[in-house]
């Protein structure tokens, strides 16, 4: 009898001891976890740059953990795919135009391992091929691209095609002459979006990155938008057969159906609320993980985020407009968890998290904020 009441009691103790366990399992996986993230900015000081920063919800603190202050004005970063290189624009301009630089990034701290020009004035967008063997950049003063190829230690050679846009739009001042003003790959297909925000142009291009001159430079289609519109940045489903297009000086959303290497309109939504009088300035939009949801900013005298709920045509239902909280929100991202929103207000030099529900879409602000100088481009890291 005595050792079967050790052996239960045991075998209680053991249970209790895995279901303790377990519980603090389910809450440490519960816990929410801490987000990094790259940004970029303009500069005014020497100590200015690319930011790595923490945000950490519990402690409701975004924390600067280090930063690269070699490149001047790296306004677009982004990052490889195995999470060690890191690219930038420097978006400045002259004789040869700006720079693009490359980064190693381990272990939490960047050390540039070159610059390159971009071939044209003000780069304000850089992107990597799937493969990874090529970025490309747009040079917005420049009104044209550049394929720069990346070498087997990550660094970057110089461009081999660069590519000039040509014609001008009806608004006198923004659209004079072309003003390249973002690259962005098709999600399954070959094919190279160039949004131009002086033509009113949004140019396919195919591209072969097994090739060493990989972009044939003659387009296989020309979308043009309403007059006056202003293309600036793109965002394509996963599936790839809806496009969802900033138009910059109208401050407006256009959804595009894409089929076979073209584009064509279904619809054109205002980010402005009933009645809104003012200078407007629409910058970033994106696409919530889930594929439910779409997300805008307009800058100007709005300064808002703006919430569309996506229906099963990729079409756009309105649902909230908010305040940015600060003055000239030219990007904002979504955690990879879709839990939180964080803005960037350069006009305000501020970063501020909004928390949202991933049910609703809704987005509500929060006390987070850092104060730091014109921050203008955030990219998560996984």
């Amino acid at each position: 009898m005595k050792t079967f009441l050790l052996i239960a009691t045991a075998g209680y103790l053991a249970l209790g001891c895995a279901s303790r366990q377990s519980t603090e399992n389910e809450q440490s996986d519960m816990s929410t976890p801490t987000y990094t993230f790259l940004l970029g900015s303009y500069t005014n000081d020497p100590e200015h740059g690319i930011y790595l920063v923490d945000f950490n919800p519990e402690a409701k603190s975004l924390q600067v953990k280090a930063t690269a202050s070699d490149p001047e004005n790296p306004s677009f970063v982004i990052i490889n795919e195995a999470q060690n290189r890191v690219y930038a624009v420097e978006e400045t301009g002259g004789e040869n135009g700006g720079k693009v630089s490359s980064f190693k990034f381990e272990n939490g701290t960047f050390e540039k391992i070159n610059t390159v020009s971009a071939k044209g004035n003000g780069p304000c967008y850089v992107t990597l091929d799937p493969s990874e063997r090529f970025v490309v950049v747009a040079n917005y003063g420049g009104g044209n691209f550049s394929v720069i190829p990346v070498n087997s230690d990550g660094g970057l050679d110089e461009a081999v095609q660069t590519i000039n846009h040509g014609g001008n739009s009806v608004h006198p001042r923004r659209q004079d002459k072309p003003y390249v003003h973002s690259a962005v790959f098709h999600p399954s297909e070959s094919k190279l979006l160039i949004a131009d925000l002086g033509t009113d142009e949004v140019v396919v291009y195919d591209f072969d990155a097994t090739q060493d001159t990989p972009l044939a430079e003659t387009p296989s289609f020309r979308l043009r938008v309403a007059p006056g519109a202003g293309p600036r940045h793109i965002v394509f489903n996963k599936a790839g057969d809806r496009l969802y297009l900033i138009h910059e000086i109208t401050a407006e959303l256009g959804v595009y159906a894409y089929e076979n290497g073209t584009l064509s309109h279904l619809e054109t939504q205002t980010l402005l609320r009933d009645g809104f009088e003012g200078n407007v300035g629409a910058a970033e939009v994106r696409l919530s993980e889930d594929g439910k949801f779409l997300y805008a900013s307009n800058r100007g005298d709005a300064n808002e985020l703006i919430a569309f709920e996506i229906t099963e045509e990729g079409k756009l239902t309105h649902i909230q407009t908010l305040s940015s909280g600060g003055m000239a929100p030219r990007n904002f991202n979504l955690t990879p968890d879709g839990k939180y929103l964080l803005a960037g207000n350069q006009g305000s030099n501020t970063l501020l998290v909004f928390s949202r529900d991933p049910e609703t879409g809704i987005i509500t602000p929060t006390d987070i904020k850092l104060d730091i100088n014109k921050p203008v481009y955030i990219k998560f890291l996984e």
